[in-house]
């Protein structure tokens, strides 16, 4: 029996019928030229597929450590890697952020939207952390691939843990901080090696596997692990 979920259909132009979860809503997208019997064996199918995918990814733990001050409360501490952060919200006319002893102080302007502030909230945790992963970033690189990293960032995304454009410019996921140390490192080792080869090939998963024997282990753990939706 397929677990009930929200949902909504629309019709397209498309060539293939296909399902996305955005808003807390099952969006499925038709095909154009279906009859009705194909129509409703496609969002038959759709809604089973997603409605597995959602409860699979509702089983990983979720990384959201500002859940409590985006629920009303007005003072979170975040343990994020090697240091403790504290975050204390109170109404302002604007919004900023203010660094005290130990943390941040943060005014949030009234008409604030729930996903503005959890942006801004992940934001001023980036300037916490970026030298922490940055200097991880290129201890690593040093004592592997040596590759020429022309930009390093520090940012929180929602669908990936980090990047690699060319010319070494490297990006990391704020939420870094919170997996474990061996995840942490499969990670930078993972972008890294991109600078070698841009593409998900055996002959870049050689490369990981040289600088990192048994790397396997550590992809699936991280499968474990899920980002917030903003």
């Amino acid at each position: 029996m397929t677990p009930h979920f929200r949902h909504r259909i629309e019709r397209t132009r498309n060539k293939h019928s296909r399902a996305v979860y955005s808003g807390n809503t099952i969006i499925i997208r038709l095909a154009k030229n279906l009859s009705r019997t194909e129509e409703q064996e496609h969002i038959q199918n759709l809604l089973r597929r997603m409605a597995h995918l959602i409860l699979l990814d509702r089983e990983k733990t979720l990384i959201d450590p500002f859940r409590p001050l985006l629920n009303g409360a007005s003072t979170v501490k975040v343990k994020a890697g090697r240091k403790t952060v504290t975050f204390t919200l109170r109404p302002g006319a604007r919004t900023a952020a203010h660094r005290v002893r130990g943390g941040w102080k943060l005014t949030v302007s009234p008409g604030i939207r729930r996903r503005s502030l959890h942006r801004f909230l992940w934001s001023v945790l980036s300037h916490d952390v970026e030298r922490q992963l940055t200097t991880q970033l290129h201890a690593l690189n040093r004592s592997t691939f040596r590759a020429k990293i022309t930009r390093s960032t520090v940012r929180f995304a929602t669908t990936q843990w980090g990047s690699c454009a060319p010319r070494g410019r490297i990006m990391l996921n704020t939420a870094l901080v919170f997996l474990p140390p061996r995840l942490q490192r499969y990670v930078i080792v993972h972008e890294l090696a991109h600078t070698r080869r841009a593409d998900h090939s055996p002959a870049y998963w050689r490369e990981v596997e040289t600088m990192l024997p048994g790397y396997e282990t550590d992809y699936r753990d991280l499968q474990k692990f899920r980002l917030p939706t903003l």
